[in-house]
């Protein structure tokens, strides 16, 4: 987005909260937490793995005025169908009418829940540019949105770090869905023009700059919907445990990332299940490709990065069988038309893919991506060319 589009944006944002709420004062403010994309390192987040994701320009605007009561109203501008959904402060259980906004009231019950102070509800209304369901992190973009607002608004003075812990907490005990923390971090911890290889066991980061001269981070998004609480998702980690149960009979190790590819090879005569052996593969192939990947960024080697994202789109397509038709396909397309890597992003099962394309094949590369891919599949793909952006803060429009 342009700096003037976005400044639009939040000046329609605060107008939309007066229609819809009816008031206006002057200690309105408005909150921009981003999406993420990861640009490698899938599915080993939740595996003591390294990850090297970037926060994005597409995410979740919140426009939200403090009350002087103890309720609480949410309104989103993607789920108008909703209306305002209005709460107490005693009535933040989990409620599958309130859809969208158990993400936002699981966060407050979680503060309030650790004896943080919560003097007065608030009035807020969302909006988000992140396709939901696509991989680009919606719910912990929301998440950490209400957690900043909280932070800032009730002045508890947390850190990033741990907004990012608390809001992985909710994701995982409130919503039912075992992510690891990699989403939470990034979109709390997130560098301008920069990603950030990221220890998910020690949560240590080390921003790197994220851009190859001449080259573009183009976003895809197949637009089949990644269902992922209910998805597979839960049954990959349940498989990965499996494998580490094996090898701890074998070698000392806390995660299975631990391992290098010669230690898991030496182990593979007691896996008794190709299936969840090939699990356990893929994560510590994977975290080999992200340390391969530090190197490329650092020595402007778009072409060994590229390379490194075609293999992992290989091994989350044999190994883990987390991609599907609608990814393959558009990977596939990517690298026929223009891209020099591309690979799924994020759980998969639908959702985004990302692809390193040269700035001379952009002009052409959406139209003709998007024209096979509706040939292939029935279905209209979206394009995004994003830029890496800071982590979730007060928007200063």
């Amino acid at each position: 987005m342009k700096k003037e589009t976005v400044n639009d944006l939040t000046f329609n944002l605060k107008e939309e909260f007066y229609k819809i709420y009816g008031y206006m004062t002057n200690d309105i403010k408005t909150y921009f937490s981003p999406g993420r994309v990861n640009l490698i390192g899938e599915h080993i987040d939740y595996n003591g793995g390294l990850v090297f994701p970037a926060a994005i320009n597409l995410g979740t605007y919140g426009v939200v005025i403090p009350r002087n009561d103890l309720t609480f109203r949410f309104f989103s501008l993607n789920f108008v169908e909703d209306g305002i959904i209005e709460i107490g402060i005693n009535q933040l259980a989990y409620d599958k009418m309130h859809h969208w906004a158990n993400y936002t009231k699981g966060i407050i019950k979680e503060l309030k829940s650790r004896n943080y102070s919560i003097q007065h509800g608030f009035d807020l209304l969302v909006f988000g540019t992140l396709p939901t369901a696509s991989g680009l992190s919606s719910s912990a973009s929301l998440e950490l949105l209400t957690a900043w607002i909280c932070n800032d608004m009730y002045q508890l003075n947390l850190s990033r770090e741990y907004l990012a812990l608390l809001s992985q907490h909710v994701e995982n005990n409130y919503m039912g869905m075992h992510c690891g923390i990699m989403d939470q971090l990034v979109i709390a911890k997130g560098i301008k023009n920069r990603a950030l290889l990221m220890n998910t066991a020690t949560l240590e980061t080390i921003d790197v700059k994220a851009n190859f001269e001449g080259y573009t981070w183009v976003i895809m998004n197949t637009n089949y919907p990644r269902k992922t609480t209910d998805s597979k998702y839960n049954e990959r980690r349940s498989e990965c445990e499996k494998a580490l149960s094996i090898i701890r009979k074998h070698k000392d190790v806390k995660y299975l990332c631990e391992l290098n590819e010669k230690e898991l090879l030496e182990i593979k005569p007691y896996f008794q299940d190709e299936i969840i052996y090939n699990r356990a593969k893929h994560a510590v192939t994977e975290q080999m490709r992200t340390i391969q990947s530090q190197y490329a960024m650092e020595n402007n080697d778009p072409i060994m990065f590229a390379s490194l994202m075609n293999q992992s789109h290989e091994s989350l397509k044999n190994d883990y069988e987390v991609t599907g038709l609608h990814l393959d396909t558009i990977v596939s397309l990517a690298r026929q038309y223009g891209a020099i890597g591309a690979r799924v992003t994020g759980a998969g099962f639908g959702g985004c893919a990302i692809a390193l394309l040269p700035n001379h094949m952009l002009e052409s590369f959406d139209q003709q991506v998007k024209l096979k891919y509706l040939n292939l599949t029935g279905l209209n793909a979206e394009f995004y060319h994003v830029t890496f952006e800071n982590g979730v803060d007060i928007y200063a429009n």
